[in-house]
């Protein structure tokens, strides 16, 4: 019965030439895929190379004249506004806040 559902949907061909031919094409994806995969790898490679070369070399040039010392730190300060969304009561509609601020 197992055997019966597996030929529905392959029949391997009965010439022994076709079936070679498909054993070396099988092969032959097989090949070009992995050389591929080493193209990619060796690229991917590469450029991690240039990178860890490029800052190794940009961190002996700057040395530490790149870097932010931890006393040099130190809090923000920052000034802000508070906006409200909706006006308090007695307070005059945002037109009206503008149009009184800019008469001043």
């Amino acid at each position: 019965m197992d055997q019966q559902r597996w030929q529905q949907f392959y029949q391997p061909p009965a010439s022994p030439l076709a079936r070679l031919g498909l054993v070396l094409g099988g092969i032959g994806i097989l090949a070009l895929s992995f050389v591929l995969g080493l193209f990619v790898l060796a690229i991917a490679m590469g450029l991690a190379l240039v990178g860890a070369v490029v800052l190794a070399v940009r961190r002996l040039l700057l040395g530490r004249a790149g870097t932010v010392e931890p006393e040099e730190r130190g809090p923000l300060h920052v000034e802000y506004r508070v906006v409200h969304r909706e006006p308090e009561r007695g307070e005059p509609e945002r037109g009206e806040r503008e149009r009184r601020d800019s008469d001043q």
